[in-house]
């Protein structure tokens, strides 16, 4: 059995969880706590206390070849790749094709951009 363990600010989409599926024969979909990784404070300095909860998670939970969808905060995104190599779990990413969309309405411009998912792609090792 593989795993994606999931740590996003967003809910992932049917194309996502498809593509995990097919491409990287996903079997289970683990969402880490979001209010843990989407609310990292940005005035601290250090952001490991954030990060040791979901780290001690994945460590418990995961096997070698596992998965991590790891998309946030820069520095805690970072961290968690470095983590996940150490672990021999695969960091991924999910790439978008986004549409942009301007009306004007008199005085206004309403600006509507969708993302759809393309791909997953692995983080680059030692970058």
């Amino acid at each position: 059995m593989r795993t994606m363990f999931i740590m996003m600010s967003h809910k992932m989409t049917q194309a996502q969880y498809d593509d995990a599926k097919n491409h990287f024969a996903i079997d289970r979909f683990e969402e880490l706590p979001n209010d843990q990784w989407s609310q990292i404070p940005a005035d601290i300095d250090d952001i490991s206390p954030y990060l040791a909860d979901l780290k001690h998670n994945i460590v418990k939970q995961s096997n070698a070849g596992d998965l991590l969808l790891v998309q946030g905060d820069f520095g805690a995104t970072v961290a968690m790749v470095h983590f996940a190599f150490k672990q021999g779990i695969i960091p991924v990413y999910a790439t978008t094709r986004r549409a942009v969309k301007e009306i004007v309405d008199g005085d206004k411009v309403i600006t509507t951009r969708t993302f759809e998912h393309v791909r997953f792609r692995i983080y680059e090792k030692g970058c």
